[in-house]
């Protein structure tokens, strides 16, 4: 399994959830705001790669999972911003489990515990929510055997 088949499978699982109505990838300057372009449809998952790490034995993926939802201004403060951080943390635990459930290979595991941040925002639309961070693990090894080096 490569990084972009691990991505990809992750997509699909957010993409099933039928809670979240827009998903993204990419830099923290990526996430859809009102500004940049139409606002995206709440709750919004967006997946935000940080590092990936060769071993010889395996490999990591690092990434913040976050999910976010728009909070009104017409309802208590903190009992909103608890609405909303809860309606998110419990959207990223669905998505993990079903992720660990469905991705069929058993050389891939999520790094245990998970640390999870919820926040909020004050954009022009007002969100909460809360980030996973998550190391992926594949237990695939390094090897010469399959490069496209030639030594001749």
């Amino acid at each position: 399994m490569t990084y972009k088949e691990l991505i990809n499978s992750l997509q699909a699982t957010i993409a099933a959830h039928v809670m979240v109505n827009t998903q993204g990838y990419g830099d923290i300057s990526d996430i859809a705001v009102p500004e940049s372009e139409l606002p995206p449809d709440y709750p919004y998952v967006f997946i935000n790669p940080q590092s990936v790490n060769l071993n010889r034995n395996s490999f990591n993926c690092v990434i913040n999972l976050i999910c976010m939802t728009q909070v009104h201004e017409n309802v208590n403060v903190q009992t909103r911003d608890l609405d909303g951080q809860d309606i998110c943390i419990q959207i990223l635990t669905d998505i993990i489990a079903e992720y660990l459930l469905t991705i069929g290979d058993p050389l891939f595991d999520i790094a245990m515990p998970l640390t999870v941040t919820p926040f909020k925002q004050r954009l022009q639309d007002n969100v909460v929510g809360a980030t996973a961070s998550l190391t992926m693990e594949y237990g695939k090894s390094i090897s010469a055997c399959v490069t496209p080096i030639n030594f001749n």
